[in-house]
């Protein structure tokens, strides 16, 4: 349901609200969801599912003063407005983190990044990616309970494991701080798959996923905030992935021999902390931002079902 709040004309597909004299119109739009769920009740039509306005117009509401109708729809206006801002900052946010990805990490043909922090630049030394990991073959064996299985897409842990029996998690891989775990599932944001660092702490992890570790020497000298950010970054992998990943059954799979060939730009310890901690602060703010909208939402819901019941 949205608001129109200047002369307009809609689809003739779609039913407009008309509020009387009687009734305001902030009040009318906070009943949204309610009218929306009797709209969706009583719709028909077999390609396009729609309500007939005589049938929108039987559905039965309880109306307060006018008075009363303003408080409310004022309330939920300002509700609304507060969640539209911190949308906003979300957004806003999440564009910055792009920008700032394109401009802190060397692009395809480049040697160095164009933005860096003081006291840092030259190029970047070119390594090969089976310089700094290798193949993760660790078993889980009776480490780990249901409880430390992780979701790879999210990278966090499943309190409840995720269905697997309880026998098979001896065969589940091991994921420890600072491994990635290959996601092969192809979206427009990451065409051939993407890597996702576990940056929450031990666990373990389907064996249909392919995943690498550090090695021994390389992890003294990397940053864990920077490469979940730069081994995540599909400006930075995807030149990588397409020559290190074949299509599989249901998703891509890793080439792991491709994959150690392949050659990466990498940056000094100091700077790779540096950039590190600006992405990690970002993310917090991202974080921060997308818990504010979820909680202003499930805000106006719990007022919703208190004032509309």
């Amino acid at each position: 349901m949205a608001f129109i709040s200047r002369p307009s004309a809609t689809n003739q597909g779609f039913q407009s609200l008309v509020p009387s004299n009687n009734v305001d119109s902030n009040f009318l739009y906070a009943l949204g969801p309610y009218i929306s769920r009797y709209a969706k009740k009583h719709a028909a039509g077999s390609t396009f599912i729609e309500i007939s306005g005589s049938s929108l117009a039987k559905a039965p509401l309880r109306i307060p003063s006018l008075a009363e109708q303003r408080r409310i729809g004022e309330f939920f206006s300002t509700l609304d407005s507060l969640i539209a801002a911190a949308e906003r900052q979300e957004a806003l946010l999440r564009q910055k983190k792009q920008a700032y990805l394109q401009l802190m990490f060397p692009q395809e043909g480049e040697t160095r990044p164009r933005l860096r922090f003081n006291g840092f630049s030259g190029e970047w030394e070119s390594l090969q990616l089976g310089k700094l990991y290798e193949k993760n073959t660790e078993r889980n064996g009776n480490q780990f309970d249901a409880g430390k299985t992780l979701s790879v897409s999210s990278m966090t842990f499943n309190a409840f494991g995720n269905g697997a029996a309880e026998e098979s998690l001896t065969t589940y891989k091991v994921l420890r701080i600072g491994d990635a775990a290959f996601e092969g599932h192809t979206s427009n944001e990451f065409a051939f798959g993407r890597f996702v660092v576990n940056t929450i702490g031990d666990g373990i992890m389907s064996p249909r996923f392919t995943a690498i570790r550090p090695t021994a020497r390389w992890r003294q000298s990397c940053d864990l905030d920077f490469w979940s950010c730069y081994l995540h970054d599909e400006n930075v992998m995807k030149r990588i992935l397409v020559r290190s990943t074949k299509r599989g059954t249901m998703m891509n799979e890793l080439v792991l021999d491709d994959f150690f060939t392949e050659r990466i730009r990498v940056p000094s310890l100091p700077e790779q902390r540096h950039i590190g901690k600006f992405f990690s602060t970002l993310e917090s703010l991202i974080a921060a931002a997308e818990e504010r909208t979820k909680h202003l939402r499930e805000l106006k819901g719990s007022y919703l079902q208190r004032m509309f019941a």
